[in-house]
């Protein structure tokens, strides 16, 4: 179990680090590291949802289709390009159905479905966080906070309800999740704000920051039962492998993905108050 601890920390910190240094170091090295993760994130999904015996997703398409809406959301909020490039993905929605039509597999209503289900769950999200990072005041900050408030919760949920858990949260889908871990991810949450507040690193006010904290906590963890709810209806343990001890890519990101438009939400509010 130390051990396991301990490569599961080692590995968390030093993904979590790059992840902050390329949202910190330029546009760039942002825009190249999340295109590659929505495009692993993609696969990941696509790989894990065409086991199902009523789903053929065509993965190559579906993944381009994850890659154009992060690219096309990149390039106009970074280069202030014309919005008539996001138009492209509607064109991809048509080409989608087109294809499909094609095809002639069994259940094409459930392939366009899925396809379009897991643009929404994955590439959404990071669009999402890239709108964040683009944003004049303080974008780039505001999604450092937002990733390490999540690695704080994750930690101290994971922590609490190890030394301490003993209460089942929501067994049907999670049966190792429990309340007092719930507590303590809450709790490291809070503690993550309470340090960006007094060490001023964005000028919110100490409500602003427990605010921001504790929305994100809460969606973070209906992130991670969501993926909990997919991987059980899939009876797969993990959705691959990504980082040691974490897991696949969607594992580690699974608070991020629905957590991101709440993230988006107070950028915009914060932006225009």
């Amino acid at each position: 179990m130390i051990k396991n601890l301990l490569t599961r920390a080692i590995s968390g910190f030093l993904f979590v680090a790059a992840m902050l240094a390329c949202v910190w170091m330029s546009d760039f090295y942002f825009g190249a590291l999340f295109l590659l993760l929505v495009i692993i994130g993609l696969r990941e999904f696509y790989t894990l949802v065409n086991k199902e015996s009523n789903v053929s997703v065509l993965v190559p398409l579906s993944v381009a289709g994850g890659a154009l809406l992060f690219a096309t959301v990149f390039y106009v909020f970074f280069y202030n390009a014309n919005y008539v490039w996001l138009s492209l993905n509607f064109i991809y929605v048509s080409v989608l159905m087109i294809v499909e039509l094609f095809r002639k597999q069994e259940k094409p209503l459930f392939n366009m479905a899925v396809s379009l289900f897991g643009i929404l769950y994955v590439a959404l999200p990071f669009s999402l966080m890239a709108i964040v990072e683009s944003t004049p005041v303080s974008g780039e900050r505001l999604l450092m906070a937002f990733f390490i408030i999540i690695w704080a919760s994750d930690t101290g949920a994971y922590l609490t309800g190890m030394c301490f858990g003993k209460h089942k949260m929501f067994e049907r889908i999670s049966p190792k999740k429990t309340w007092e871990g719930l507590a303590g991810g809450c709790l490291f949450a809070i503690l993550a704000g309470f340090i960006f507040y007094k060490t001023n690193f964005i000028p919110y006010t100490f409500l602003s920051w427990v605010g921001i904290s504790v929305l994100i906590f809460a969606f973070g963890v209906l992130g991670d039962l969501v993926e909990s709810m997919m991987k059980r209806s899939l009876n797969v343990k993990d959705s691959g492998v990504f980082l040691p001890g974490h897991g696949g890519l969607l594992d580690r990101f699974d608070s991020a993905l629905v957590a991101a438009p709440a993230l988006c939400m107070v950028a915009f509010l914060l932006l225009n108050c």
